[in-house]
C-alpha cells in the first residue's frame, strides 16, 4: 500500500494512508493493528535505487523491529518529478490472521544540494520519542554535509568500512570520527561482521593453559582478500588483538608489521586469500609451543583448531551470520555500540598500522 506525494505533504499523506488501511480492514470485518515504532531509521542511498528494491530491503527489517524508515536516494531523474516522495505502509499477517502495520517507508528522491542537506528532511519526518539511527551505506566521511548534519541529529550512525577505497585516508577519517565528541555514536558494519572471528579467538583462549600462550604469541598470519575491504578487515582484526594484548607498533615490514609485546616481537604477516568473496579466509597465531588456526570450513562457520606440545588438540566452532542476511539490519544499528571503547581502541590501532 503506497502513494506518491511531495516533500511538504509527506506526513499528511502518511496519515491518509493509515486511515485508508483502517477503512479497508473495517470493510473486511477486521481491526487493523499497528505496532509501536521502535526507531526511526534513515537509510542513505548514494546511487539511484528503485522503490521496489528499497521496499524489499526494508521489509525484513521492520518485520522484526517495527520502525519508520526514511530512505534518502540520490536520484536526479526521479527528483524532477512533481511527486518525488513515495509513502508506503509495510504490513504483515499475524499468527491469528489479523493484519498488522509493521512499519512505514518514506522514500525521497533528491538531487544535488537537496540530497546533501537531507538531514533536515529526515529530522522533520522522524518519529518522536524513539531513537534515530542512520545506515550510511559507505565509509565514514568528514567533508559531506549530510554526514556532518547526521552527527548532530542522530543517535547512532552505522558506516561500512568494507567500502573503503583508501585505507590510509579512510582510517584516518574513521579514527577522527569515532574518538570525537558527537551526539551520534558511530559504529561500523565491518566491525560487526568480524564479531564471529573475535568470538572464536576469545573462546579458544578461555582455557587457563591457552591464556598463558597469549603472553608468548610470536606471529599472526592472515589470508586476506586483496582489496581495500579485505585490508580494512585485517586492520580492524589486528587492531583488536593489539588493543586487547597491549601490542605496540614497532615498524612496517615487507609482509605486514612488526609489533612489540613486553620484550619480544610479534610479526603480523598478510597473505592473499584463495577464496573469492571472503574478506578474511584464515588467521593463524603461533606461540613457541602452540599454534591456533582459525579458518572457515563453510561460509557459516569459523573453526579454531589448537595444537600444543603440552596439551591435546582443542576445537572451537562459532556460527557466522548467514551470508544471505539482509544488508540493513535494525539490530546492527541498535546494538552496534556494545563495548564501544574496545571498538574505539581497535580503530585507533588500525589507523596507526595503516599509516605506518
Amino acid at each position: 500500500m503506497n502513494l506518491t506525494t511531495t516533500i511538504a505533504d509527506t506526513l499528511p499523506t502518511l496519515a491518509r494512508l493509515r486511515e485508508q488501511a483502517a477503512r479497508q480492514a473495517a470493510d473486511a470485518g477486521a481491526e487493523l493493528n499497528a505496532q509501536m515504532l521502535l526507531a526511526t531509521i534513515v537509510a542513505r542511498y548514494p546511487e539511484p535505487t528503485g522503490w521496489a528494491e528499497i521496499e524489499a530491503e526494508t521489509q525484513p527489517v521492520v518485520a522484526a523491529y517495527p520502525g519508520r524508515v526514511i530512505a534518502l536516494v540520490n536520484d536526479p531523474d526521479t527528483a524532477r518529478s512533481s511527486d518525488p516522495v513515495r509513502v508506503s505502509l509495510l504490513s504483515a499477517r499475524r499468527s491469528d490472521g489479523a493484519s498488522a502495520i509493521r512499519g512505514e517507508l518514506l522514500t525521497a528522491a533528491l538531487q544535488g544540494r537537496a540530497f546533501e542537506e537531507g538531514a533536515a528532511i529526515a529530522a522533520s519526518w522522524s518519529a518522536s520519542g524513539v531513537p534515530t539511527v542512520v545506515w550510511w551505506n559507505g565509509p565514514a566521511v568528514t567533508d559531506d554535509h549530510l554526514f556532518d548534519d547526521m552527527l548532530d541529529i542522530a543517535d547512532r550512525i552505522l558506516v561500512d568500512s568494507s567500502a573503503m577505497t583508501d585505507v590510509v585516508a579512510d582510517f584516518a577519517v574513521l579514527g577522527d570520527v569515532v574518538t570525537a565528541d558527537h551526539h551520534a555514536r558511530v559504529t561500523d558494519a565491518l566491525w560487526l561482521r568480524l564479531l564471529a572471528w573475535r568470538q572464536a579467538f576469545a573462546q579458544a583462549f578461555d582455557q587457563p593453559a591457552a591464556r598463558i600462550d597469549l603472553e608468548h604469541v610470536r606471529s599472526v598470519e592472515l589470508a586476506v582478500q586483496q582489496s581495500p575491504g579485505g585490508h580494512a578487515a585485517a586492520l580492524l582484526l589486528v587492531g583488536w588483538m593489539a588493543s586487547r594484548l597491549g601490542w605496540r607498533l614497532d615498524r612496517r615490514t615487507a609482509q605486514g608489521w612488526r609489533l612489540a609485546s613486553d620484550g619480544h616481537a610479534v610479526d603480523v604477516i598478510c597473505e592473499p586469500s584463495s577464496t573469492p568473496n571472503v574478506l578474511i579466509e584464515m588467521v593463524r597465531l603461533s606461540a613457541p609451543t602452540s599454534r591456533y588456526l582459525a579458518h572457515m570450513p563453510s561460509p557459516e562457520d569459523i573453526v579454531v583448531d589448537c595444537q600444543s606440545d603440552l596439551a591435546p588438540i582443542t576445537h572451537v566452532a562459532v556460527r557466522r551470520p548467514p551470508p544471505t542476511r539482509p544488508r540493513l539490519r535494525l539490530d546492527d544499528l541498535l546494538t552496534g555500540g556494545a563495548h564501544y571503547p574496545v571498538f574505539q581502541q581497535s580503530v585507533t590501532l588500525a589507523r596507526t598500522l595503516a599509516a605506518a
